[in-house]
């Protein structure tokens, strides 16, 4: 079994009892002691878990499960429609543009004023916005499908997007925390991380309630990202921790 699984596995299992023990894990996944702490370490260091004697139990400033696209759709919904529009105004005519899975993305469609753009991406969702709208070049990216987001992934899409150069990429996330940039699914953020290194302008789209949240996977730096955009009802506090790393767009 795959590290990535096993840690999975473990985060899993924490969602559902909160605390678990060494013992438990190895029972489960039929490893050894030594590599259940060598992963619960790992994940420790990334702040998805803390340890405990024999054990570990959640950390609380991570995100305890994936929601689906029909539970996102209705949360925060007034900033995410602040955050679409913002989106909106950084796209001029003439661009190519990745538009990447998640509920705010796909409100971009409403605001949108450029008359003409390449438009790539690997939500199905983001696709159904804007298909039938004859002033965009429309790419969907195929590969492995994820239901519970609507997205694409695997080496398909990897292999894809690797030979794809963007102008400007707006990526959805669950978390950010300090300098991390993270979500559930490691195959999302493979494919996340490909088109920020191929995208010239690299944004990140959360709205103020995912900052100071971890989530399984950080799969980039925001150090090395243009800007976040997220919404007005970001706190003092959180504009002067993230914009040491970045630039904000509130």
């Amino acid at each position: 079994m795959l590290r990535e699984e096993r840690q999975s596995i473990i985060i899993n299992l924490l969602n559902e009892k909160g605390v678990i023990k060494v013992s438990d894990i190895t029972d489960i996944i039929n490893v050894t002691e030594m590599t259940v702490r060598r992963d619960l370490h790992e994940l420790d260091k990334k702040g998805l878990l803390k340890r405990i004697h024999g054990g570990a139990k959640l950390n609380e400033s991570v995100i305890n499960r994936e929601l689906s696209h029909n539970e996102k759709q209705n949360i925060n919904i007034n900033a995410k429609i602040d955050i679409a529009k913002k989106i909106s105004e950084l796209i001029n005519d003439g661009d190519c543009i990745f538009l990447g899975a998640g509920t705010t993305i796909e409100l971009v469609y409403d605001y949108i004023k450029a008359n003409y753009l390449k438009i790539v991406t690997n939500s199905i969702y983001v696709f159904n916005r804007f298909v039938n709208d004859q002033r965009y070049e429309l790419i969907l990216i195929g590969g492995s499908y994820r239901n519970r987001t609507g997205a694409f992934v695997g080496s398909i899409a990897n292999d894809t997007l690797s030979k794809i150069k963007i102008n400007k990429s707006f990526i959805g996330v669950n978390g950010i925390y300090d300098n991390a940039v993270s979500n559930y699914s490691e195959d999302e953020g493979m494919i996340q991380a490909t088109v920020l290194n191929n995208s010239l302008e690299k944004y990140i789209i959360a709205d103020s309630s995912k900052l100071n949240k971890n989530d399984f996977y950080n799969f980039y730096d925001l150090e090395n990202t243009t800007a976040i955009v997220t919404d007005k009802n970001i706190s003092e506090k959180n504009k002067e921790r993230y914009s040491q790393y970045t630039k904000l767009i509130y």
